[in-house]
């Protein structure tokens, strides 16, 4: 009997030490999600970090490896992110894993060798990743007196962004919760319902010279052109 009991107990414990962990496991992924899935969770702990914005990139443990490959590609464009002032809304290494993933599943359909950030075109490269470079300098409060959000020119090409200041809920209460960045490609439109829009998941990183905001890893880099500029 008392062995009986013994196991009853050992058993009971497991039991509640799985749910235990599930219960952890189902807070943590919680938690780890943005409007466009799962993200990675930058903990914004130093808003200003003592370098250039490109040795920035570089110190995030290799979180930036893809965006510094395409920038070294892209000519002057190194220049620009280390000495100029400019806001930087940075897609991480799975935005660009998104994007190459959907152009090389697009190829395999039409028997086309796959295509990677080494070779892709660099003309059309150049094109979509000005796009997320913004001359000047544009923090959360510069953005909080626009409800509607205001348009931006991107670098070199004067191509229209928008950006919209949002602010989370949290633990019940309405706009209580972390600050965020809506970043959208209008399309040349002025109907909402075209624009293609990612956000933030950390904002405000202050560089020697600019600022950088980082963007979900839910985003696909190109803003949906990707494919068909690199499909050639």
């Amino acid at each position: 009997m008392v062995k009986m009991k013994k196991m009853e107990r050992n058993i009971l414990k497991r039991r509640y030490w799985l749910f235990f962990v599930a219960v952890l496991i189902t807070m943590a992924v919680s938690c780890s999600k943005s409007h466009e899935g799962p993200y990675y969770n930058y903990q914004n702990k130093n808003a200003v970090y003592e370098g250039n914005t490109y040795e920035f990139l570089q110190s995030q443990n290799g979180l930036f490896d893809s965006l510094l490959l395409v920038i070294d590609r892209v000519p002057d464009l190194m220049d620009t992110i280390k000495n100029y002032d400019i806001t930087l809304f940075a897609p991480n290494n799975q935005c660009f894993t998104n994007a190459l993933n959907n152009l090389n599943e697009l190829r395999a359909t039409q028997h086309k060798m796959p295509l990677s950030l080494k070779n892709i075109d660099l003309v059309e490269l150049d094109t979509l990743l000005c796009r997320y470079v913004i001359p000047g300098n544009y923090v959360t409060d510069s953005l909080v007196e626009f409800s509607d959000g205001i348009s931006v020119s991107s670098l070199r090409y004067d191509y229209k962004m928008h950006l919209r200041y949002n602010r989370q809920d949290a633990n019940g209460y309405q706009n209580g919760g972390p600050q965020e960045i809506e970043f959208s490609d209008p399309k040349n439109s002025i109907f909402e319902r075209y624009w293609v829009t990612t956000y933030t998941t950390s904002v405000n990183v202050h560089t020697n010279n600019g600022l950088v905001h980082l963007l979900s890893g839910g985003h696909e880099f190109g803003f949906g052109e990707f494919s068909g500029r690199m499909n050639k």
